[in-house]
């Protein structure tokens, strides 16, 4: 098993997320995977109530396709449409969760985070009273208002790292549907091998072989997501666990234990 020690100084606030391949099929436009749902009703009943969660979701088969389809258009088109499709997706998830016994409440990310003139706005007043609650907050990647801009695309990871900024974090743990990081595409690659570890020890060398390979997820490339998660862990002081979803005990352990039989931890504390 792979152990890590959260600090003592953060709230046991786990963030999860539910990657955009995970809960739906993402080659095939508006699909879900129901026995991805499944499991994450599995997991989430197995740590309901003993830990606090804030849920999130990728945009997977939902708000890819249509950002590909409108992002040539004007912004303001874009903008509506992909609110439309995220908010779809986060909609289908939260009910599924609600019908099976689960308290889980959409929080519409684009109402609580804002892009304005001089950086990121939140109001997440509403969102901590469901923590305080034992309620489960459901956010999502979505297209944000953004002053400069007009929309801005931001991804799961990216509004975590907003609200972390006012909420004290435990750790992360993205599900996924595989188990892990790995050296290069699993599906197409045969020599892809698991990466345990991320750590300052070996970063470099690690983005230095995605780089290579640039195999792609649900929200670009693996390179992308892995920089980004390292940053996140080493601003935060915190780790990242990236599993698979359909391991069900593998994710309970990380969510509830910060432990894994299999997976990638990242940890630059």
């Amino acid at each position: 098993m792979l152990y890590l020690n959260t600090s003592s100084d953060h709230d046991n606030i786990v963030f999860v997320k539910l990657g955009g391949s995970f809960i739906t099929y993402k080659d095939k436009p508006y699909s879900i995977n129901y026995v991805a749902l499944k499991k994450t009703v599995d997991i989430l009943s197995s740590v309901y109530g003993k830990t606090s969660i804030l849920l999130g979701n990728g945009g997977g088969s939902f708000a890819h396709f249509v950002v590909e389809k409108y992002k040539m258009y004007d912004k303001k088109i874009l903008l509506v449409n992909c609110h439309r499709v995220t908010r779809l997706l986060n909609s289908i998830i939260v009910d599924y969760l609600l019908d099976h016994g689960l308290l889980v409440s959409t929080m519409q990310t684009s109402a609580i985070i804002y892009g304005g003139v001089k950086g990121f706005e939140s109001f997440i007043k509403p969102l901590k009273y469901l923590l305080r609650n034992n309620i489960i907050p459901s956010i999502y990647g979505e297209c944000i208002i953004d002053e400069n801009e007009v929309v801005r695309i931001m991804s799961t990871e990216e509004v975590f790292s907003i609200l972390a900024k006012y909420i004290n974090v435990s750790r992360i743990v993205l599900l996924t549907d595989v188990e892990g990081v790995y050296t290069c595409d699993p599906k197409k690659c045969d020599d892809a091998e698991l990466i345990p570890r991320i750590d300052k020890s070996n970063i470099d060398t690690v983005l230095s072989r995605l780089n290579e390979t640039m195999y792609m997820d649900e929200t670009g490339s693996i390179y992308g997501k892995v920089k980004y998660m390292a940053d996140l862990s080493e601003n935060l002081e915190i780790p990242v666990f990236i599993v698979s979803g359909f391991d069900v005990e593998n994710a309970v352990n990380a969510i509830l234990y910060g432990k894994v039989s299999r997976g990638t931890v990242i940890d630059m504390s």
